[in-house]
């Protein structure tokens, strides 16, 4: 009767056991990762039934601007290859951003250790080859322009006595990366003083300060200079201006960076108490 007791006992403490490593949800310990270019840090990593996903934040310490990829890094989970789909980040010179890996698939809340590749890490010089432009008639006498691979077309012009506001749509055909410089244009009046764009970038231009475009893209150039002193001599409804590019457009390849392994690692004791 007592070897029986004990072996009930037994297997009862073995199913318990068995039956605790059945979480709904696992969680891995965070991580970070250092370099002389930049900081990977990963935090909330978490796998389901249906899928594992985790937050990935890139640091930047860098002058220039560097590009991600995902879809060029790999999970490796249970021997298999499998690559996430998010789209390209770019991170400003000395920012950071952060990008939610997301993997579909099943039986993830299985998988205590799996690691991840982080691989399409590119960098490109923040100050590449000056791509040259010929100065930009207001009123234009033609609306397109060419600026070797950047073709810029004036898609909207705003011209009264106390604003002028152009819009260009600017595509990019050259197999580096083009950059267009927010801050470099002026526009050069009658008394042959040339004035700074007042645009401001957007919020959602404001994260790279300057305009990012891949081979193919197209983006818009907003360009605004508000009532200058002076009175009828400045007054830009009636004056012709001048738009003097100064270096707006560059060009710069994109330079592969080493790759970096993330090996994710089960957290029992955060599992346990975020399963309860």
């Amino acid at each position: 009767m007592k070897k029986t007791f004990l072996a009930f006992a037994s297997a009862a403490l073995f199913i318990g056991s068995a039956s605790a490593q059945n979480f709904e949800k696992l969680f891995y310990k965070d991580q970070v990762k250092e370099s002389d270019d930049i900081t990977v840090s990963v935090d909330n990593a978490v796998s389901t039934a249906g899928e594992t996903k985790f937050k990935l934040k890139i640091t930047n310490k860098t002058n220039d601007y560097i590009l991600y990829k995902p879809t060029e890094s790999s999970f490796n989970i249970e021997g298999k290859d499998l690559k996430p789909s998010e789209k390209m980040a770019i991170i400003k010179p000395n920012g950071s951003d952060v990008i939610i890996v997301n993997l579909k698939g099943s039986g993830y809340n299985k998988v205590k250790n799996y690691s991840f590749v982080i691989d399409g890490l590119y960098r490109v010089a923040a100050d590449g080859k000056t791509i040259e432009a010929e100065n930009f008639k207001l009123p234009a006498s033609q609306n397109e322009f060419k600026a070797g691979a950047f073709t810029c077309d004036l898609s909207n012009l705003v011209k009264t006595s106390g604003k002028t506001e152009a819009k260009f749509k600017c595509s990019y055909n050259g197999d580096n990366v083009g950059i267009i410089h927010y801050n470099r244009p002026a526009v050069k009046m009658p008394d042959g003083k040339e004035y700074a764009n007042e645009k401001k970038p957007g919020l959602l231009e404001s994260k790279n300060k300057d305009i990012i475009i891949m081979k193919g893209g197209e983006e818009t150039l907003t360009l605004l200079w508000e009532k200058m002193e002076g009175g009828k001599a400045m007054d830009m409804q009636k004056v012709p201006m001048e738009v003097i590019w100064h270096a707006t457009f560059t060009e710069a390849p994109a330079v592969k960076m080493k790759s970096e392994t993330l090996n994710f690692e089960f957290d029992e004791a955060l599992t346990t108490a975020k399963n309860k």
